[in-house]
């Protein structure tokens, strides 16, 4: 381990620190120490930061200073947990007011002054332990499971210390500190591979043929870039998304927390400039580097702009704006409209029952997703759909820039910048769509997973923007319920997909109740696949309930949509298990008839819970 922690550890472990208390005053000027003199991207107490606030801070930082270092720095695995152990027991004994050790002095003023709780504090061990045991990370979903232990306690942290903590703004620090860790973890591949993780999700790298066999030589090829421009973008994305937060500070807060995002923009920017190459030298950012992001930290704050909560959702920046005049974007929001009424499907009566700017707005998504589905179902050749859909996706960044060549875009980038909603939701679609063009199959519900995640779950993370949403749980309650949807279709359309050639079940759950994908094809009914289908309906039921709760955190005008879409796939998935998994005799569907009576149902639902808020 490095010599100053191993020094530190020395002076302050377990076998010391009991038998040498420290006072407050030597406390802080530790956790100081610690502050200033460890590598970031951006000292966490810069210049900026309230003289007042800035022991507090560090007292933060020490924490979790010494729990990252705990984790990294010893060597032996069993002695690394011991010593957590031995730190959470440290913060327990804090909370209770019996403590010694230096950092445990200054942080036990910090919480007694601001209230803090104990939990953002221990869920981070959660995190540093599961370093421990966990090397690989298959999805996306498991990545992100990891940052909300890993990074977003942080914020919840500085949230408490500004004295601004809020649902509306935990929402948006997640967002800010999800995307800091993710941008470090594109930052730091090569340590972290020499530590045994990747925190690159396994399923990114299958998708571009990376294998452990390149990582372990340091291979920075196409295979790579294309792993690490996914990555990249997906940071960039979640630090965009929080950038709102900056102005919802504390005036004397605005500057650091500024530095914090445009810090993690500009480290990924140097993974750009490098031509995404972090084998050979890992990005850093010079003196010059930080200065210059000062400087421009100083300036917003003391000219720049402010973002409010509502008019600030747009979270792709300036240039998200189109060149688009009134009129074009009207008549692109009509086209949707019409193209979503013709081929929505069981979509269109959960739109119903949304406000109008609402209801326009989903329209102008669903048109999107269909022209995406259309391109990747075509009849053409496989390498004709994937350059269509490549050319799709730069017909997409260059309609969030305000350049358009197709008459839906318009509508789409209004929506975006109107409602906020990350451009990299709309890129994991695009990834699930390319991911049919491969004749591949699923050995495991992690895989598909991160497909329904792709396919659904990023789709609903677009609906919640558009619906309005408090807090940071229904962005996690939005990811299962996607799953959910996804599955119920997977097991509707088991004959038409299978004659395509899709096989979307997993094949560890077609070992297990012995049912071959040849019995499959021959749409076989027999014990074997009545038990396999009650195993996977009991799976998407699952993912239902984890989704439950979603509908209370959104806007009063939108929770019908969702209850009448939840209906409508509900009833699906009760459809196919009233006749016991028998999606071969006949397609299984719900009635227009009672379709529109859910939408009737909940419809009259919005007008007795909500007052009305438009003339549609």
């Amino acid at each position: 381990m490095p010599r100053t922690f191993a020094a530190d550890l020395a002076a302050y472990g377990p076998q010391r620190c009991a038998t040498n208390p420290a006072s407050l005053a030597e406390g802080r000027a530790y956790c100081q120490r610690l502050a200033e003199t460890h590598y970031e991207n951006f000292h966490v107490a810069s210049r900026l930061l309230p003289r007042a606030l800035r022991p507090h801070f560090c007292a933060v930082y020490a924490y979790c200073r010494w729990a990252d270092d705990l984790a990294d720095e010893v060597a032996d695995s069993e002695q690394s947990l011991t010593l957590l152990d031995w730190w959470e027991e440290q913060l327990r004994e804090c909370y209770a007011g019996r403590t010694s050790h230096p950092v445990f002095v200054a942080l036990q003023q910090t919480i007694a002054q601001f209230s803090i709780p104990m939990r953002p504090f221990a869920d981070l061990l959660i995190a540093f332990r599961q370093d421990r045991h966990t090397g690989r990370y298959e999805s996306v979903v498991e990545v992100l499971d990891y940052c909300r232990y890993s990074a977003n306690p942080v914020g919840q942290l500085v949230l408490r210390l500004a004295g601004v903590h809020s649902p509306e703004l935990s929402a948006l620090s997640d967002s800010v500190c999800t995307g800091l860790q993710l941008a470090n973890f594109c930052q730091d591949v090569a340590g972290d591979w020499r530590r045994g993780r990747v925190y690159l999700p396994q399923v990114t790298c299958r998708q571009f043929g990376y294998a452990e066999e390149d990582f372990a030589r340091g291979v920075a090829d196409e295979r790579f870039r294309g792993v690490m421009k996914v990555e990249v973008d997906r940071a960039e994305a979640y630090l965009r998304a929080g950038l709102p937060l900056v102005d919802q500070m504390p005036l004397g807060l605005r500057g650091d927390m500024g530095l914090f995002i445009h810090g993690g923009l500009a480290i990924l920017e140097r993974i750009r400039g490098v031509n995404y190459d972090v084998w050979n030298a890992r990005p850093s950012l010079s003196k010059f580097d930080k200065a210059r992001l000062l400087a421009g930290a100083l300036w917003r704050n003391a000219f720049g702009p402010r973002l409010s909560l509502t008019d600030a959702r747009n979270v792709e920046d300036s240039d998200t704006m189109g060149a688009a005049s009134a009129t074009e974007v009207a008549a692109s929001y009509t086209q949707c409209q019409a193209l979503t009424r013709r081929t929505a499907g069981n979509f269109y009566y959960s739109f119903l029952v949304l406000p109008k700017v609402k209801r326009r707005a989903m329209c102008a998504l669903y048109a999107f997703l269909r022209h995406t589905d259309d391109l990747g179902d075509s009849q053409q050749p496989v390498e004709e759909r994937r350059a269509a859909l490549s050319a799709w996706r730069q017909s997409l960044d260059n309609a969030l820039r305000g350049r358009f060549d197709s008459p839906l875009l318009p509508a789409l980038a209004d929506t975006v910048a109107r409602f906020g909603i990350p451009r990299q939701y709309l890129h994991d679609v695009l990834d699930g769509v390319e991911m049919d063009l491969q004749e591949r199959v699923y050995d495991t519900f992690a895989e598909l997973a991160e497909y329904c995640y792709r396919v659904a779950s990023a789709v609903g993370l677009c609906c919640i923007h558009i619906w309005g949403f408090r807090g940071a749980a229904p962005l996690d309650l939005a990811t299962p319920l996607g799953i959910a949807f996804q599955l119920t279709n997977i097991l509707r359309d088991l004959k038409e997909d299978s004659e395509l050639g899709r096989v979307y079940l997993p094949r560890e759950d077609l070992r297990r109740f012995q049912y071959s994908e040849e019995d499959l094809a021959q749409g076989l009914r027999n014990a074997a696949f009545a038990a396999l289908m009650r195993f996977e309906i009991a799976r998407a039921e699952d993912h239902y309930r984890r989704g439950e709760g979603l509908e209370m955190h959104l806007d009063r005008d939108s929770r019908p949509a969702l209850r009448a879409m939840v209906s409508i796939y509900r009833g699906l998935l009760d459809e196919i298990k009233r006749r016991d998994g028998d999606v071969f005799s006949s397609r299984v569907r719900l009635s227009g008839w009672r379709k529109a009576t859910i939408a009737l149902r909940s419809l009259l639902a919005r007008a007795t819970t909500a007052p009305r808020t438009d003339a549609g």
